[in-house]
């Protein structure tokens, strides 16, 4: 079938050659006639520059790729795509000029197509911005880049020409750069360009490059002080807490931001059947849990994410569990413990009793107190001359005779 077709059509163009094939050469082999020529295009600062025999007329100059376009208009025959506005072009682009002079309208195009041996460029790429400031990127060496080859990582603000070059790489088992770690990053709401140049011996690596806002990279914190006030009467708790800290926005900003509430029951809280409900969302910075029992104990915690303004919408990281409420068997627990103290204090008093009995006397661990001398039995007992000192011997006294008269009348 396609010989056949062959056939024919050369066979028509035979027959037909002064007709359409001539012209079908003039258009593929003639130069064009557009006066817009010689397009260059240079992907390291993303810049296009042209000729043109025309002057005085304004140009407009654009690049598309397969997800992306951008177009600007220029005076010159040179067209800047800020970094601003700047598009990946790793996968190759199509660039192209036009211009209107006398009512026609005169357009050139070159395709993009990236330097490198295919395969080699990086894989994976990605960054996340923690703790407000750090910035983490990854990535995979390309599938069919040699060993030797390394990468480096530089990124470009918007409406600035200085490029930051990575301070701190992480290298694999080959050596080559796998990650790179920013101390003092700067979130800002403008794009910023990532690029990741390769570098071989072997052969020419192909670049990575991709345009990020940083803010939706970030992964927000937890939000801080968090407190609960729970009413026995009315059954609820009122949550209140502060929002994750930004370094790039300022003023009242409770209103961007979305919380989800995980509260669980600490009972059920290892049966996952029983909480597979979706968790409660909240807005602004309070909360009010219903339905309070408490004679049941709870478990807290919070995570944010962005709703509006320039904030990340992908959730950040939870805050530490806090628990509430006051359950039936914290009185046993707390019965237990007391219960077990008083037990090994008294094991403790047999012990050490048994012990002093067996290894020391009650004599030695309680010597008798010390009297004071008595000075006078000593001296009672020591000295007969100071004996009779003390007791004198009775003086002897003559009997009286009373001699009874008697008078006779």
């Amino acid at each position: 079938m396609v010989a056949t077709f062959r056939f024919v059509s050369m066979i028509w163009c035979v027959l037909f050659f002064p007709i359409w094939c001539a012209d079908f050469v003039y258009t593929e082999l003639m130069p064009s006639s557009s006066p817009i020529a010689n397009l260059t295009f240079s992907h390291t600062n993303q810049v296009l520059t042209w000729d043109s025999s025309l002057t005085g007329i304004d140009y407009s100059c654009y690049i598309k790729t397969s997800q992306d376009y951008r177009e600007e208009e220029v005076s010159e025959k040179t067209c800047i795509f800020s970094t601003s506005e700047a598009i990946a072009i790793h996968k190759g682009a199509i660039l192209g000029v036009k211009g209107t002079y006398n009512g026609t309208e005169y357009s050139e195009e070159i395709r993009f197509i990236p330097p490198g041996k295919n395969g080699t460029r990086v894989e994976n790429f990605s960054c996340v911005i923690y703790n407000i400031s750090f910035m983490n990127c990854t990535w995979d060496a390309g599938r069919k880049a040699p060993d030797d080859t390394q990468y480096f990582l530089s990124l470009q603000y918007a409406r600035e020409e200085r490029v930051v070059n990575c301070p701190y790489y992480i290298k694999d088992a080959l050596g080559r750069y796998i990650a790179c770690s920013f101390q003092h990053v700067t979130i800002i709401n403008d794009p910023v360009y990532f690029l990741v140049k390769g570098d071989s011996n072997e052969s020419e690596i192909q670049f990575y490059d991709e345009s990020i806002k940083l803010y939706e990279i970030e992964k927000l914190t937890p939000p801080v002080n968090i407190t609960v006030n729970c009413s026995e009467d009315e059954s609820r708790c009122i949550m209140q807490w502060k929002r994750p800290q930004l370094s790039h926005e300022e003023g009242d900003i409770d209103h961007c931001f979305q919380y989800e509430i995980d509260i669980r029951n600490k009972k059920t809280d290892a049966n996952p059947e029983e909480n597979k409900t979706e968790l409660p969302m909240a807005r602004g910075t309070h909360f009010t849990f219903q339905n309070y029992n408490v004679k049941k104990k709870y478990s807290l915690k919070i995570r944010a994410k962005g709703d509006a303004c320039f904030i990340s919408e992908k959730w950040g990281e939870w805050s530490e569990t806090i628990e509430f409420g006051n359950p039936e068997d914290e009185v046993l627990m707390y019965t237990i413990v007391l219960l077990l103290i008083a037990f090994g204090t008294i094991l403790m008093a047999v012990i050490i009793f048994f012990l002093c009995k067996r290894c020391c006397s009650l004599k030695k661990l309680f010597p008798p107190v010390p009297q004071p001398n008595n000075k006078f039995y000593e001296l009672q007992g020591s000295d007969k001359n100071t004996k009779e000192w003390m007791d004198p011997p009775l003086t002897k006294y003559e009997i009286e005779v009373i001699t009874t008269v008697e008078e006779v009348a």
